[in-house]
């Protein structure tokens, strides 16, 4: 039965994306010679046209990635590196623009299994040695965990997703060795392990960005060395995009910067679910994440823990709300608000429902989803604050994810019930901030991840 849940569970996906942005130019020019014994990874950005004012340390917050070496203005280029400096999905491109990656005889694959491909491709080659081989290693992801592991995310549908993951990976797999041995490829003469296409796709998933090359390939997945050392943040202290010249990726500074600062930039706009699955981690205070509950659901949290009027749900006024297409969807319950579509049923389901009613359902339906889960927030935080906790990194990712989802429902059930107060104290005052919340939440991206 879980078999089929895990296949059912494939269709849901689509390709990976990540961030855009803007600023100046450089010259352009492929690796031409194998990298020295001693170079750095910026040595070999600078011999091949780019700069940059950053390098891989630990910041102040603990994390290993990129800081900056000097102080730098808003609007400072902090990194530029030549687009024949990176790879790029595909199997051919403009002769000046990013490498295409995939072998020839992949051109009918998905591009992340396309650009995993070229990366198991160049690991050798002297050219890309250094770049590839600074890649620390790869992520650990909910695909590879057990089953038992899995349930600690508390989340059957996560779980689900995650056996899918690995299902579509395995297919994949069987889909290039095809294509491989269709086309009589003289290169390479063995074909790659499993092993090893999983490893290069786990890093093209957490390590790949988006972004538009113009007249040079149009939008494309590329793999930017160094830059791709720069952790996730919502608000972060750098954006990337094409340079002037169009010859070049440009990480530049959104801020005021002093030496040893953390340099970040956004994955994407992505709930902490698919930070998990496909980046390894879960990100703090997401403004981007949600909790998927389904009308059912709700009605059901208010019957049980006897709201009043629920239960006696009006037959005419149900069929209301299904002919809506409220009842059919799942609603992204957010930090900061709930979906109107939910708070509109409310208003039709409850009898002499009033918006303080209506608010005080949903802050009561959020603690019922929290009390569902087996362990208690505070036990969560518990869990990763303690010092000689002996469960694994990938297990510890998931008390994470869970920890943030109960956060979220608790946090948005003591606005709900604080707004519900305002209602009855200053009604214009609060349908204002009501209409803030509404218009403030976030909206759904796009999930994707596979093809």
């Amino acid at each position: 039965m879980r078999w089929l849940q895990v296949a059912i569970a494939t269709v849901l996906f689509t390709s990976l994306q990540t961030g855009l942005f803007v600023r100046p130019d450089v010259g352009h020019r492929r690796p031409r010679t194998p990298c020295r014994a001693g170079d750095t990874l910026l040595d070999w950005i600078r011999e091949g046209g780019g700069d940059g004012t950053v390098k891989r340390d630990v910041d102040a917050r603990g994390l290993r990635g990129l800081v900056i070496t000097k102080p730098a203005r808003a609007g400072d280029i902090l990194l530029e590196v030549p687009l024949g400096l990176t790879l790029a999905d595909g199997c051919e491109g403009p002769s000046e623009g990013a490498v295409a990656a995939g072998p020839p005889w992949s051109k009918q694959l998905p591009w992340n299994v396309q650009l995993a491909l070229g990366v198991l491709a160049r690991r050798k080659e002297p050219d890309w040695s250094l770049f590839l081989d600074s890649w620390p290693a790869a992520p650990i992801l909910p695909k590879d965990m057990e089953d038992e592991d899995l349930e600690e995310a508390q989340d059957e549908d996560f779980e689900v997703k995650a056996g899918g993951t690995l299902f579509w990976l395995e297919e994949r797999y069987e889909d290039a060795l095809a294509a491989w041995e269709d086309a009589e490829a003289a290169d390479p003469k063995v074909f790659w392990s499993e092993e090893e296409f999983r490893w290069a796709m786990a890093h093209v998933w957490s390590r790949c960005c988006r972004l538009d090359l113009g007249e040079l390939g149009g939008i494309r997945r590329l793999l930017i060395p160094l830059l791709d050392m720069g952790n996730h943040d919502s608000e972060p202290s750098a954006v990337f995009d094409l340079g002037r010249s169009g010859r070049a990726v440009c990480l530049s500074a959104t801020r005021d910067l002093q030496e040893g600062d953390p340099v970040t930039y956004s994955y994407g706009e992505h709930p902490n679910e698919h930070f998990a699955l496909y980046y390894g981690f879960v990100p703090e205070s997401n403004p981007y994440d949600h909790v998927k509950v389904s009308l059912t659901k709700v009605l059901q949290c208010l019957t049980l823990a006897g709201f009043p009027g629920a239960g006696d749900w009006q037959a005419a006024r149900m069929e209301e709300v299904v002919r809506s297409g409220v009842a059919a969807n799942s609603l992204p319950l957010r930090a900061r608000s709930p979906p109107l579509g939910l708070l509109q049923a409310l208003f039709a389901l409850l009898p002499e429902a009033s918006e303080a009613t209506v608010l005080r359902a949903v802050a009561v339906a959020c603690q019922c989803l929290e009390a569902e889960h087996p362990t208690t927030l505070k036990e969560d935080q518990a869990i990763l604050d303690s010092p000689s906790s002996t469960l694994a990194d990938g297990v510890l990712l998931l008390v994470k994810l869970r920890l943030e989802r109960k956060k979220l429902l608790c946090g948005l059930s003591q606005t709900l019930q604080d707004l519900a107060k305002v209602f009855e104290e200053s009604p214009e005052q609060a349908q204002a901030q009501l209409q803030e919340l509404l218009a403030s939440a976030q909206p759904e991206a796009e999930d994707a991840a596979m093809t």
